[in-house]
């Protein structure tokens, strides 16, 4: 019997080369899996074990795996040690019924995206990045995350937990972070400060040593929470709650050093729901117009945090306050913080030239947290009372 090869000693089958747009058509969505199935064996000896989801009786979806959840969640979210768990998990009762394996992405399927468990049944997200295609990325993600950027504090990138590096092709292994920014809703208006100053401080980083991301939006913000209900009815900072960004694909590099001014870019980049005007649509206007990159991440952050707060407005509306408490954080915030919604409209400028740059859009922000009163900024035992009684 023949012995059976995995990569790297066999590579990818060429109709299946061209990975990483399998899901973009049609054509070749229904072989996402298959890339994954290929490098399943080397995977493995490397010590990852694929998730798969299916919905059939033939071929049923990976068992959860719960020892994770018995690990403390780790100290520093950003700088994970052995033995520690990834997340929070929120939910109560049997981890088997809530979904924490997530097998398909962390939003929406990718087909260069698989979650797996690692060696000690903890679950990681691994991206396939090909080594020339997806250079840019590869070295932005790994710049981001080496030692010396890693130890600073106001490093809000997702940690590379494992890098896996065959001839073609780089896995980055990373930390599942299960929760986005606008799924889930915090308890006190401490919190809203909290996740908002988290993102404008990853983003100033980013900034300050030349990087754009250029593809800032809800899925690429993530929170490390698991729970099947979108709340988080504890204070953010009682439980080390972490704010990480994800994605890279889109992003450029300058020069640390170099004129901000010369940071411009052309064409259509982003998510649509969180690009900015100056940013050309297909039919609008050419697309080799050049515009500032700084402000255009400026204003997708803002444009994720309002919607955000829309998303919380109407979730609570439907299904009721969390906790059941007479007032939620966000109508607090609405009511009687009317800065933090001015600084997000800013940042939304039409305008690129009006908008803060994030260095100060992060300044302004602690400003406004700082001056409020204390009844504001933390909700008492129990949740906000009635709006009126507030002082």
């Amino acid at each position: 019997m023949a012995a059976r090869f995995y990569y790297p000693d066999a590579p990818l089958p060429a109709h299946l080369e061209r990975w990483e747009r399998l899901d973009m058509e049609n054509s070749t969505a229904h072989l996402v899996d298959e890339p994954w199935r290929h490098f399943e064996p080397y995977l493995a000896s490397m010590g990852y074990t694929l998730c798969w989801r299916y919905y059939s009786h033939d071929r049923p979806e990976t068992p959860a795996r719960t020892r994770s959840v018995e690990y403390p969640v780790a100290h520093d979210p950003f700088r994970p040690r052995s033995g520690e768990s990834f997340m929070h998990h929120l939910d109560e009762g049997n981890i088997q019924d809530v979904g924490i394996h997530q097998t398909t992405g962390w939003l929406t399927q990718s087909s260069s995206l698989k979650m797996a468990y690692d060696a000690e049944d903890r679950v990681c997200a691994l991206k396939a990045l090909h080594n020339f295609r997806s250079r840019a990325e590869i070295d932005i993600i790994s710049f981001l995350n080496s030692p010396k950027l890693r130890s600073c504090a106001d490093n809000h990138t997702i940690p590379i937990l494992d890098k896996i590096v065959t001839d073609d092709w780089t896995f980055i292994v990373m930390p599942y972070w299960p929760r986005s920014v606008q799924t889930c809703i915090p308890w006190e208006v401490e919190d809203y400060f909290n996740r908002l100053i988290q993102a404008l401080e990853g983003l100033c980083f980013m900034h300050r040593h030349g990087i754009i991301h250029r593809d800032i939006s809800v899925g690429n913000m993530l929170l490390n929470v698991h729970s099947s209900v979108p709340g988080v009815y504890s204070s953010f900072k009682k439980l080390n709650i972490g704010l990480a960004f994800i994605d890279f694909g889109c992003s450029v590099r300058f020069p640390a050093d170099s004129d901000k001014s010369s940071w411009i870019g052309t064409g259509h980049w982003g998510t649509k729901d969180h690009s900015a005007p100056e940013i050309p649509r297909h039919g609008s206007f050419p697309p080799q117009v050049s515009y500032q990159l700084p402000p255009v991440d400026v204003y997708a952050v803002g444009s994720v945090f309002t919607r955000a707060l829309s998303w919380e407005h109407v979730y609570c509306k439907t299904f009721g306050n969390p906790e059941g408490s007479p007032t939620a954080a966000h109508q607090v915030l609405r009511e009687r913080v009317t800065g933090y919604r001015a600084l997000l409209e800013r940042m939304q400028d039409p305008n690129p030239a009006r908008r803060p740059s994030a260095s100060a859009a992060l300044r302004e922000c602690r400003t406004i947290r700082d001056t409020l009163p204390s009844s504001i900024r933390f909700a008492p035992v129990g949740g906000y009372p009635e709006l009126h009684h507030l002082r």
